[in-house]
Parts: structure tokens; C-alpha cells; sequence
């Protein structure tokens, strides 16, 4: 195996994160559009056993850098950065939805909506980024931290924190609902899923024995099996259709089917890298969303549509296949929908900057590009 670069970027990896993508949009048009009895059904109980920790796990995969210099310049640089492209663009759009669509669908007036939008933890679906971003705060002063005492025990520390993390959010779910400060900040959701961050790190960090492990047949044979054997017990313990990580019952098993079913992503994606490579067209199309992931997610709420009468008949007639495919065309159409407005914003370069991340060109690139 070839050593895999900092600035390198990985297509699979990309390839993987559109897919994930692909999943929540699917999630979120079960749930928002056609309304399902507003529970997980059919494949999307699968689909949401693991797409949210995968997701983190990328984030954590991708933000680790053996190049990485913690001094406090570098600190100071990629705190202000993440926090430019995570949360400047979610209050726009997250404020602007809590205005113009969720103000009107729940009959309360914008001020309200707005301020539903701040106190709940849920942030209207628009939680994601925050909580990302609270992840890398604490992993870039953490390791600016442990450089600043140059102790080289980082990973080590990371996953300490991780699990001290998690033992307060299973000890004190009630006081995260009740406290307002941790619903402003989603301390719960950041407390919860940064152990996939971590866990993403340290596969990136350790990628070579990683991977080494997962091209061993009986050890991911192992890991398909024990996923899917959990992943059955798990579907059918009660209190599945609400948010799993809320119940105690069921922790153990949910914490089991989300590990296991990163792990088999990861090794599905790696196995197969060339159909995701940019030399086939699911390839290309993948890596394109998975390139454009922050738009979609900004972007898609406002696009879902409401047509519940699909979700009746779901309900009234369980085809599996049948629901599946229809639930996946519409993501598909909402996305392409989602990927059309944002090149049409990032015309402009000022726009696409600050509301979707993009770099801004600066005038020596420029002159290197007029002049190829």
C-alpha cells in the first residue's frame, strides 16, 4: 500500500461521504416528506442505525494531518476557519428557514420560530454543523494543549475525553434536555458522537494497520456477521423508532450496530474503490456530493416535499423494494435541486465563501490559471 498524503485527497473517502449524504436526505424525506407515521421504517431503520456516526467518522478521519504544527498560530487559523465555515452558513440558512418555511408550517411568527430555532437542540434539523463545530474545537485545543506540554500521548488523551464525554451524556440526559445552554450549544449531540470523531482519527492515524486488518477475510467476515446478527436484535427492541440514543435499554446493542456498520461502509467503499473512483460515473457522481455536503445539508430542508399521501400508502402496502426506490428517487431529485441552486449562488465568489465554505481565489492563482 502506497502512503496516503496529507493534501492527498482519497476518492473513495469522498465517494463515501456523498453516500452518507445520500442517507440522510433519504432519512429526512422519510421522515419531513412523505411523514411515515413520523418513525423509522422499512430500510431506513438501517440507514439511521449508522449514517449519523459515519458521518462524524468521516469528519474525524479527514481532519487529521501528520503535517499538522499545534502551535497557536496554527490553532488560531483552523479554530477561526471551521468556525467561519460551519456556523456563519447555518445561522443564515437555519435562521432563514425558522422565518419563511417553519414559522408558516407550525403557525407561530418568525420571531418565534427564531427563537425555536436557538433553544431547541435539534436546532430544526440545523444541528449538525454546530455540533461538528464544538468537535473540532475540542480536538484543535486539545492538541494545541498537549503540544503546548509536549506530551506526544495525543490519540491516547482524545479518547479519554471521548469516553469521559459519553459517560456524561449517558449519566445526564435529563439535565442536557433541561439545561438551556447545553440545547444553545447541542452539548448533548456533541458529547455523544464525538467518539466517532475520535474514532475516525484514530483510524486515519493508524490507517495502514487499519486497513491491513480489514483485507483479512475472516476477521471482516467476523464483522459482517456480528453486524447484521445486531443489527436484527437491535431492530427489534422496543423504543427503536424514536432517537435510540435516548434509551438505556437498548445503548449497548445501538452503540454495536453503529461501529459495526462504519466498519462495514468502510470496508465496502475500500473493497470496491474503483467503481467509486473517478473512472466510473457513480464514482464521479458520488465524489461530487460528497464534495458539496455542507450545501446539500444547508440547502435540502428547504426542499423536501410534503406529500404524505406516499407515506399512506406505504403504510397501507409494505413494499419494501417498492419504498426504497421511490424514497431514493426523490432524495436523488432533491439533491440535483440542492446542487443546482448552490452553483448557482457560488457565481459569486463572496457568497460561495461565506456561505458554503469555498475558497476565495486569490489574485496569484488567478494569473496561474489565465495563464494555462
Amino acid at each position: 500500500m502506497q502512503p496516503l498524503t496529507d493534501k492527498k485527497r482519497i476518492e473513495w473517502i469522498d465517494a463515501m461521504r456523498g453516500f452518507t449524504m445520500i442517507l440522510v436526505v433519504f432519512s429526512h424525506m422519510e421522515l419531513f416528506g412523505i411523514d411515515y407515521n413520523s418513525k423509522f421504517t422499512g430500510i431506513n431503520s438501517l440507514f439511521v442505525s449508522f449514517f449519523m456516526p459515519l458521518f462524524f467518522f468521516i469528519s474525524g478521519f479527514v481532519s487529521f494531518k501528520h503535517s499538522d504544527i499545534w502551535d497557536f498560530k496554527h490553532y488560531r487559523t483552523k479554530l477561526l476557519e471551521k468556525t467561519r465555515i460551519q456556523l456563519l452558513p447555518t445561522l443564515f440558512f437555519g435562521l432563514l428557514y425558522a422565518t419563511l418555511l417553519f414559522s408558516k408550517n407550525e403557525g407561530v411568527t418568525p420571531f418565534e420560530g427564531i427563537m425555536k430555532f436557538f433553544d431547541h437542540s435539534f436546532k430544526l434539523g440545523y444541528w449538525f454543523t454546530i455540533a461538528l463545530l464544538g468537535m473540532f474545537a475540542i480536538y484543535y485545543s486539545v492538541s494545541f494543549i498537549l503540544n503546548k506540554c509536549k506530551l506526544t500521548t495525543r490519540q491516547i488523551i482524545l479518547v479519554i475525553i471521548s469516553l469521559i464525554l459519553y459517560y456524561l451524556c449517558f449519566r445526564s440526559n435529563t439535565n442536557f434536555s433541561h439545561n438551556q445552554v447545553a440545547r444553545i450549544l447541542c452539548l448533548y449531540k456533541i458529547f455523544f458522537y464525538f467518539q466517532f470523531f475520535i474514532f475516525g482519527n484514530l483510524v486515519s492515524c493508524y490507517r495502514e494497520k487499519v486497513f491491513k486488518m480489514l483485507d483479512n477475510k475472516y476477521i471482516i467476515t467476523t464483522i459482517l456477521l456480528f453486524f447484521a446478527v445486531l443489527f436484527v436484535i437491535y431492530s427489534h427492541q422496543p423504543d427503536i423508532t424514536q432517537n435510540y440514543i435516548r434509551y438505556s435499554s437498548t445503548k449497548i446493542i445501538a452503540e454495536g450496530v453503529a461501529y459495526l456498520g462504519v466498519i462495514t461502509v468502510i470496508a465496502v467503499f475500500r473493497h470496491y474503490k474503483y467503481y467509486f473512483s473517478k473512472n466510473t460515473k457513480i464514482g464521479q457522481g458520488l465524489q461530487y456530493i460528497g464534495r458539496r455536503t455542507l450545501d446539500i445539508y444547508l440547502l435540502h430542508f428547504f426542499l423536501i416535499p410534503s406529500i404524505p399521501s406516499i407515506g399512506k400508502f406505504f403504510s397501507a402496502n409494505n413494499n419494501l423494494v417498492l419504498e426504497t426506490t421511490v424514497v431514493i428517487g426523490l432524495s436523488l431529485m432533491v439533491i440535483l435541486f440542492c446542487l443546482i441552486i448552490s452553483n448557482i449562488i457560488r457565481i459569486s465568489p463572496l457568497l460561495g465563501h461565506y456561505l458554503f465554505g469555498a475558497k476565495l481565489e486569490n489574485k496569484n492563482t488567478k494569473r496561474a490559471a489565465s495563464s494555462d
